[in-house]
């Protein structure tokens, strides 16, 4: 037998193990609904900590938490939020996210969190898109929020609620909600596991952000699952926004572990293993940069105990596990569908760190041609994923829903290969969507806001590879008929972007063109802008270095 035969054979035991243990995973009983994951955590972890926040003197135990919830619950349904009712959250890191996405869980009602580098016209679309009628925001995001130009009609003054000080201005106070609300209250509507939790925005293949309806089931599925896989973790960083999915899968993994979630204010690869040894954090994100610092005696010796990482190489997973001693294991996973795939602890074999591993718990996987059959395993064609705990589909958008699923199997957009011995391999995107560091950006939502300029008349934007981001956004530029590029410099285009887009979305590279080479049904043939290029930048006003490459 060859060593390529006792390897293939130890993977495909290795395989056979995995499986057998998510269908252990599939079998278990998970809370109903988000009351009864809250209770059960209150009365099976009473005061160990369940939520701290890193840098302040701040924190929560398990009934604390509980007992903030109700009264805010308590609050919001005499505010008049019930089932139903969209509640918007624009808020920091801070511990009155969680407890505010868990009152509106306990009503029924539904969050729809809010990306805090949103301006007014992106605010107004989010606002008027989900039909919000309530919001919580932070005092410092009172500006974004006042600077809207088409609030929704239900949202009156009396129905925003500000975290801080409101000052003299017309809206309800968070701590005074608090205050007066009854901590033993329960809503006397009946909760569902398929009641409607979350409206997750998040870019799509074209236009603007798209809802993502996420049920009590999505998250339950999703947190639990991890924390029945994770049993010796006791601890977490979570430090990327709360307006984002992680940290909300976090909590639920907590509250049904019995772990600690600790709140850092936000992403920082400098002070990254101070936190991990002040707050003996046991599970966090890999922050990619840290493996450009030098290194230094003894940084292996910390508390951490797994790794997970999103868009990561094989040969950085080497390194990063060699300087630090701990696995670091790559996931693969959407807002629509929360965890796809990821891989094992357990798995030695180095050459599947070159792969996002295996199906995750509760997820059937098949890859498929343009016309949905099933490719041969070596093949490259599209994901399609279905399962317990999926998505409900997008808000007000048929023809997304139409044309996003397979009958009940949803098309990622993906491409990926399955290779012999049954690891999935990601390939590309077949989305037209730029993905810079943790944020997803639709191209066409860039193009439509440069497009609005009236020296525009037409505008392209692709990713460009970067070492530290991921991906960066560039924008080729069409100007109008008699405008020159002298009326138009890229300083003027990004300002207009500054007033429009959230700074991530901010395009950092800029070039002219005279015109577009087509698609046969006349869309610009990006492929083409690209094609035999080396270096993307040449040519390109670079917006953070200030000059012309």
């Amino acid at each position: 037998m060859t060593q390529t035969d006792t390897l293939n054979n130890t993977d495909r035991n290795y395989i056979a193990e995995w499986e057998a243990r998510l269908r252990e995973i599939e079998m278990l009983e998970f809370p109903a609904n988000f009351r009864e994951l809250l209770e059960n955590a209150a009365l099976q972890f009473g005061k160990r900590n369940a939520l701290r926040m890193i840098d302040a003197e701040e924190s929560l135990s398990f009934e604390e938490l509980r007992e903030q919830v109700n009264r805010l619950a308590a609050s919001l349904y005499t505010a008049g939020v019930k089932k139903g009712s969209r509640v918007a959250v624009l808020l920091p890191n801070c511990i009155e996210f969680p407890v505010s996405w868990l009152a509106i869980a306990q009503l029924g009602a539904v969050m729809v969190p809010v990306n805090t580098a949103y301006t007014g016209s992106e605010l107004d679309y989010v606002m008027n898109d989900a039909e919000v009628s309530f919001l919580i925001v932070h005092d410092s995001l009172l500006a974004a929020f006042d600077s809207m130009s088409a609030r929704p009609a239900a949202l009156t003054d009396d129905r925003v609620i500000v975290v801080g000080d409101p000052a003299e201005l017309p809206y309800g106070s968070y701590a005074a909600m608090l205050t007066s609300g009854d901590p033993g209250f329960r809503s006397p509507e009946a909760l569902h596991q398929d009641d409607l939790l979350n409206i997750q925005y998040t870019s799509g293949t074209t236009g603007f952000p798209k809802g993502c309806m996420q049920h009590q089931r999505y998250w339950i599925v999703l947190g639990c699952s991890v924390a029945a896989l994770s049993t010796d973790i006791e601890s977490l960083l979570t430090d990327h926004p709360y307006f984002y999915m992680d940290p909300q899968w976090q909590l639920v993994w907590a509250l049904y572990s019995g772990a600690t979630v600790n709140i850092a204010p936000a992403m920082s690869s400098s002070r990254f293993w101070q936190r991990v040894r002040d707050y003996d954090i046991h599970w966090a994100w890999f922050p990619v940069p840290i493996l450009n610092f030098p290194e230094t005696p003894g940084e292996d010796q910390h508390p951490i105990r797994h790794f997970h990482a999103g868009a990561i190489s094989a040969a950085n997973i080497l390194r990063a596990e060699r300087r630090f001693g701990i696995p670091v294991r790559s996931t693969y996973g959407m807002t629509e569908i929360g965890a796809g795939t990821l891989v094992p602890d357990e798995i030695p074999n180095n050459s599947v760190l070159e792969t996002v591993g295996l199906r995750a718990p509760f997820r059937e996987l098949r890859i498929v041609d343009e016309n949905g059959v099933d490719v041969p395993d070596g093949t490259a064609g599209e994901l399609i994923v279905r399962g317990d705990g999926v998505f409900l589909g997008y808000y007000k958008q048929p023809e997304a829903n139409e044309s996003g699923f397979y009958d009940d199997w949803f098309r990622t957009g993906d491409m990926f290969i399955r290779d012999e011995l049954g690891y999935y391999h990601i390939v590309g995107r077949f989305k037209d969507m730029i993905r810079r560091s943790a944020e997803n950006i639709s191209a066409m939502e860039v193009e439509y806001v440069v497009m609005d300029m009236p020296e525009v008349d037409e505008a392209a934007a692709i990713p460009v590879a970067d070492d530290y981001r991921g991906e960066e956004v560039k924008i080729y530029v069409r100007l109008a008929e008699g405008v020159t590029q002298n009326d138009c410099p890229p300083q003027k285009i990004i300002e207009h972007c500054a007033a429009h887009l959230a700074g991530f979305k901010i395009p950092r590279y800029y070039a002219y063109v005279d015109s577009f080479e087509r698609t046969p049904s006349d869309k610009v043939a990006k492929h083409l802008l690209t094609e035999g290029i080396d270096d993307l930048r040449d040519g390109s006003y670079d917006r953070v270095d200030d000059k012309w490459r």
